[in-house]
């Protein structure tokens, strides 16, 4: 069973991952739009903070942890986590 720990640990890493995958261009083109594409609708840090905090009212139960309960973790790349403010523009 996953945790709200892990469950936040995954979006945050997700979120990071596409940001690293968009911004590669040693990868194909095609992935790294399909990647910028995906970004644009994941769910953001400020996201999942809301999250944590409304999980009470959550009717699927599925609970999440705070970002701030994670601390500092070096698996979010060298971008950070994708927020609200990350510009991924249109891979050329």
């Amino acid at each position: 069973m996953t945790t709200a720990v892990e469950r936040t640990q995954a979006l945050l890493w997700g979120g990071a991952f596409l940001i690293e995958v968009a911004r590669n261009k040693d990868l194909p083109l095609e992935i790294r739009r399909q990647a910028t594409n995906i970004a644009r609708h994941f769910p953001t840090i400020e996201d999942i903070e809301s999250m944590a905090m409304t999980q009470n009212s959550d009717p699927s139960g599925l609970e999440m942890a705070s970002p701030e309960e994670m601390g500092p973790d070096t698996r979010m790349g060298k971008f950070g986590p994708l927020r609200w403010n990350t510009r991924l523009g249109w891979p050329e």
